[in-house]
Order: structure tokens, then C-alpha cells, then sequence
């Protein structure tokens, strides 16, 4: 089921969007010159359990090293992600930091 997803950044609606068939997650964020600020996860629990948040954000955070962002984890589901994913926290700006660490 989780090869059928499709994840795309929305930049003008300020989220990514991961789509499985008629179901839909959303990372959402705002970003400014450098930094991807992420406020928000909707993602149903089905959808969870397919593991469709985790490749949401895994994109994300793969398109903000591409892009040389760094990121703020300012939602519970990215810093757990980012906690959980070592490989990731050299993108965190300062107060990514802090977050990670309450």
C-alpha cells in the first residue's frame, strides 16, 4: 500500500502533501530566506500506521538539505521524527535544538 504514495511540496498552500489514493497527510510549514519551520502534521491514524508520516517527513527534510534549509521542528510528530533520526539533526537551526531537547 505505502509504494502507492505520492509527495509533493505546495509551496503556496505552505505544506507537503503525501496522497494515498483519497487520503491525504500534510506537513505544514512556513519559510522564510533559510529556515523551514514546521508547525503542524495532519495525518489520520490509518495513515500513520502505514507509515505515511514518516516518508512525508523524510521527503521534507530530504528537499531542505537539497535546498540548504535548515529546520525548525516546531510540531511534536518532526521532533519525534528528527529525535528518532540522528542523520537528520545537522539541519536543526538553534531553536530546533531546543525543541529536540525539551
Amino acid at each position: 500500500m505505502a509504494a502507492d504514495i505520492v509527495i509533493r511540496d505546495a509551496p503556496d498552500e505552505g505544506r507537503f502533501v503525501a496522497e494515498l489514493g483519497s487520503q491525504t497527510a500534510s506537513a505544514w510549514y512556513e519559510r522564510d530566506a533559510r529556515v523551514l519551520r514546521f508547525h503542524r502534521v495532519d495525518i489520520s491514524r490509518s495513515l500513520e500506521a502505514d507509515g505515511v508520516g514518516t516518508q512525508l517527513i523524510r521527503v521534507a527534510l530530504a528537499q531542505a538539505r537539497e535546498q540548504n534549509l535548515l529546520v525548525e521542528p516546531a510540531c511534536a510528530f518532526v521532533v519525534d521524527y528528527m529525535r528518532k533520526h540522528p542523520e537528520t539533526q545537522d539541519l536543526l537551526t538553534s531553536d530546533g535544538w531546543q525543541l529536540l531537547r525539551r
